[in-house]
Parts: structure tokens; sequence; C-alpha cells
């Protein structure tokens, strides 16, 4: 009987251990440990998690989040969002819409970026119009853009 319960025990322990360590490695908030990332407007970056190295030429890190309207809200809305290089901020490296329920994702390799919401014809206009951040080697950014 007593083997059994030192069983138990063990396995409660490896689950607890396991859940820890997989709490810190994926959701934990990771610092940010850039000056351009601390200008983030409040609310932009809501945080950072750390991906599982790999080899080869896959990008394992970029931006991820939601377009939210604010105003009673925030509900979700579908933008389309720019997003530039730090060093060239003529041409856009990458151009995308959010899905209808606000939500985008899109691999960046480690580097200084500028995500510019467009502005829509009509009311509603993004609160910033841009948002400087820096994703590191194996880090995908969780963040928040607003329209008002």
């Amino acid at each position: 009987m007593n083997k059994k319960i030192l069983i138990a025990v063990s396995l409660v322990i490896m689950a607890a251990a396991g859940i820890a360590i997989f709490y810190n490695y994926r959701v934990g908030n990771k610092k940010i440990s850039s000056e351009i990332s601390n200008d983030n407007g409040g609310n932009f970056i809501q945080s950072v998690a750390q991906s599982p190295a790999v080899e080869g030429n896959i990008v394992n890190s970029g931006i991820a989040g939601k377009v939210v309207l604010l105003g009673g809200g925030p509900y979700e809305y579908e933008a389309s969002l720019e997003i530039f290089s730090a060093d060239n901020i003529s041409k856009p490296f990458i151009s995308v819409r959010s899905h209808a329920d606000g939500a985008f994702q899109v691999p960046l390799r480690p580097g200084k970026y500028v995500l510019k919401p467009a502005d829509p014809d009509g009311p509603i206009a993004p609160v910033r119009d841009s948002y400087n951040f820096i994703v590191g080697d194996g880090q995908w950014l969780q963040v928040r853009v607003e329209y008002k």
C-alpha cells in the first residue's frame, strides 16, 4: 500500500513541475530588453512568449495579436496592417489583413520593426499612427492594436 501512495505522490509532484516549467517557458512574460520596445504605447505589447529552439531556415519568431474596436467594447475589428523594417519605413516589409475576429499572426525574423495600422475610410481610425517593436530570437510578441 505504501508503494502505491509513493508512486501517486511522485506523479502529482512531476505533473506540478511540468506545469510550472510549461507556464514559465511558453506563457510567462519575458522582459523586453530594448529602448524601442519600452515605448510600446500603452497596451500594445501584451506579453512575450519564447519559442522552442529550431534548426535550419525556419522562422520561429514574430508578432501575433488582435485588432480591437474601442468604445463600449473592446470589440474585435477586421483591419489592414503594414509592417515595416525600422531601417526602411518608406516601403512596407509585409502587409496583412486581420481575420474577421481581429486576429492576426506574422512570422518575422529577429529585428526592429514598425507596425502601421491602415486608416480606413469612414469614422473609424487607429488610436496610434504606428507602433515600434523588437522581435528577439525565438520570441513571439502578443500585441493589441486599437481603433476607435
